[in-house]
């Protein structure tokens, strides 16, 4: 029988005290924090009935020092408005780590669902923070600095603090400093400055003031120096998810665990185990320990009014709780359509470490048979090192490192590794571009050696090593360029293909003949996309594959390459991930029919995905998220797994293969005596007659498909 913690009711609940509570005087400290100039403020929402002396005691502040920073509070309080209030030096934040925590497990049928309640812990005292460089950035002819600001989602002042002297207008080719800031939020927080008005300020910020509005009710129709205004902007995006969800350990421990991985290429596994699906396998009873942050303690102080719901669905809380309502979805229809027998335990586990010890302390009471999660680095490894000791999978869903495998053979790393897409780049050539000419363009960076140096001996093995060209595709090639150089119907004496320059008399004489080119993977740094562009070829397929992870070198790739584009077939592959620039290159993307590797895709126009839309959308009356889809993907994988192979799990993934809704799932071993890492990549294309994007199978050739 499946024993099922009831948390999405006690969220519900939550809000609805949330609701009561925001007709009550009393005043709460906001647990958000934001940095200005190297300052440190509270951003406070204002509830009805609230008073400005209220407030002023739940901070320990003065009401004067809340007037200037807020001089619109003059005027009255505003219900929705959000206020600056400092945090005073030397006493301990209220931050989301360290109120209080609650803790859901279940309890079996004939016992009431039971709450821990823990009590608050003191917050060690940590010294003021001071701001780090980020990166570099070279400002664009015609940026300005609130160009620059709106694109980091990072305010003028810190951009300023970090880069003393620095003007709002900052000439072209101008190297600055970008702070080492992460702003989650569709907004930036703004200290408005000396002699800055509102039409002026939302001019430069390039923002309507309906839109402004929108952010900022109470602020009137002049702004004051010092006064913090919200600046809306579209959301940034990380250049990994998972970068948010999972601090990176030491760059070259990273690295060289990385390359160590992707080392084991050539020596990948050709055979998979064999695996018996053994029929009492699914007549067993599982236990299941999932591991969510589902930051409970944050729930009851959600502030559901009208706006306050579009902030609770953007909230940290209902991120995760997506991940957890679509592992359910799979449990509820692998129990209702598989018979699925399964004790489910659901843990309300943090980016604390303290609450992976008191999880870890639980664990002996249920002995289960997997564990899915925690999600953070700090918190996994509390609860790694108690599995490993007693022998239980444990899967990770979010890590990007490789470095979790290591020396522990139950570990699964859900979030596919580079070595995945070296494997699958090299199937998509082998069954879709074996015939084609194929480049590798990358930046000039010695890191990326390894991988490029094991990439291009892989591709090599996929294509073919040469390729035929009938003579009169060779003649129709050159007719066309000499149309180009305005010869009329004359031909061209010569023209060249790939380099080499044939006689257009010649070809003339043998366009029955077949003419055989040699193929190979031809590397180049960007400096050299002079010489690769005298190697492309008009006879056949181009297949280039853009290695680099910037907007810049993106840009410049693609700016060299859409020219040539016009008169010869070129595919571009982008990696590692360049769905991060999709709005800003998309039509030349289209051009060239570009494909992306991705660790993730949802087909909305697939009939079990529109299903499953729909059943999420009658059970929780809203629409999933990808945290849905991925809880969903990860549950039904895993718990099909256990279904039939049993005790045997870890070492049969590789044979257990089935279809998913945002994932694709290959396992392999990372070495011996190390965890199985994802493989898998999900690859789409560009369809630009379609105007559309289509997902590829690099298992499949185009006749299979």
């Amino acid at each position: 029988m499946c024993k099922l913690t009831k948390i999405f009711f006690f969220f519900l609940l939550s809000l609805s005290l949330a609701c009561n509570l925001t007709a009550q005087v009393s005043v709460e400290r906001s647990t958000e924090i934001v940095t200005i100039s190297g300052k440190e403020y509270y951003m406070h929402r204002v509830l009805h009935g609230q008073t400005l002396y209220g407030i002023s005691h739940a901070y320990n502040v003065s009401v004067e020092e809340i007037e200037r920073l807020n001089p619109e509070v003059k005027d009255g309080l505003r219900s929705g408005s959000v206020i600056g209030i400092p945090v005073k030096k030397n006493e301990a934040v209220l931050t989301s780590e360290n109120v209080e925590k609650q803790k859901v497990v279940p309890v079996s049928e004939k016992e009431p669902a039971t709450q821990t309640v823990e009590q608050p812990r003191p917050n060690p005292q940590e010294p003021e923070s001071k701001m780090t460089v980020g990166g570099t950035y070279v400002v664009q002819q015609g940026e300005s600095l609130y160009d620059i600001a709106k694109k980091f989602g990072i305010d003028l002042a810190d951009f300023k603090a970090i880069n003393p002297g620095l003007s709002n207008e900052p000439a072209a080719g101008t190297s600055i400093m970008v702070p080492n800031i992460v702003n989650e939020n569709d907004y930036i927080v703004h200290k408005v400055e000396l002699n800055e008005r509102t039409t002026s300020m939302l001019k430069r910020w390039g923002v309507s003031e309906d839109e402004f509005r929108e952010k900022n009710i109470s602020v009137g129709s002049h702004v004051f120096v010092n006064q913090v205004v919200l600046i809306p902007i579209e959301k940034v995006v990380v250049a990994s998810s998972q970068q948010e969800e999972e601090p990176q350990t030491d760059e070259e421990d990273q690295q060289g665990s990385e390359q160590d991985n992707i080392a084991l290429i050539d020596e990948e596994i050709t055979e998979t185990p064999q695996c018996n699906i053994l029929e009492e396998n699914a007549l067993q009873t599982y236990k299941v320990v999932l591991m969510v942050p589902l930051y409970l303690g944050d729930m009851g102080r959600l502030d559901v009014g009208k706006e306050g719901v579009a902030k609770a669905m953007k909230s940290r809380a209902m991120l995760f709780l997506n991940f957890y309502e679509g592992f359910m979805m799979a449990v509820d229809r692998l129990v209702e359509k598989e018979g699925l027998k399964l004790e489910l335990t659901v843990m309300d586990v943090t980016d604390d470490a303290y609450t992976a010890r008191e999880a870890v302390g639980q664990l002996d009471h249920i002995s289960p048979d997997l564990i899915v999660g925690p999600f953070f680095a700090n918190s996994f490894v509390e609860v790694e090192n108690y599995a490993k000791g007693k022998g239980i999978i444990v899967v990770n869903p979010m890590s990007v490192r490789e470095s979790i495998l290591e020396g522990n053979p139950n570990v699964v790393k859900v979030k596919p590794g580079m070595m995945g897409q070296i494997l699958d780049l090299s199937k998509l050539i082998k069954n879709h571009y074996s015939d084609a000419n194929v480049f590798i363009v990358s930046k000039e960076n010695d890191g990326d050696t390894l991988f490029l140096n094991v990439m291009e001996r892989r591709l090599n093995h996929s294509v073919n090593e040469n390729v035929s060209v009938s003579g009169e595709e060779m003649l129709e090639y050159a007719r066309s360029e000499s149309k180009r150089m305005e010869m009329g119907e004359r031909l061209s004496p010569t023209v060249t293909v790939e380099g080499q320059v044939y006689s257009t008399s010649d070809l003339e004489a043998n366009a029955g003949t077949d003419i055989v080119l040699e193929n190979n993977v031809k590397r180049y740094v960007y400096s050299e996309m002079s010489a690769l562009k005298s190697q492309l070829s008009g006879v056949r397929d181009n297949l280039i594959i853009a290695y680099g992870d910037n907007n810049v070198f993106a840009t410049q790739v693609i700016n060299t390459l859409k020219k040539e584009a016009d008169r010869k077939p070129i595919t571009l592959v982008a990696l590692p991930d360049w769905t991060k620039f999709e709005k800003l290159l998309v039509g030349n993307l289209l051009e060239m029919n570009a494909i992306y590797l991705t660790d993730c895709f949802i087909d909305y126009r697939d009939p079990e995905v529109k299903d499953f839309v729909r059943r999420f959308r009658r059970k929780y009356r809203y629409d999933p998220h990808d945290y849905a889809f991925e809880g969903y993907d990860i549950a039904y994988y895993f718990l099909t797994a256990l279904m039939r192979y049993g005790n045997d799990m870890i070492g049969c993934l590789p044979n257990h293969d089935m279809p998913l809704f945002h994932t694709r799932f290959h396992f392999m071993g990372a070495g011996t005596g190390n965890g199985m890492e994802n493989q898998a990549w999900s690859l789409f294309q560009y369809d630009k007659e379609a105007v559309e994007l289509n997902p590829i199978n690099p298992n499949k050739t185009h006749n299979d498909e």
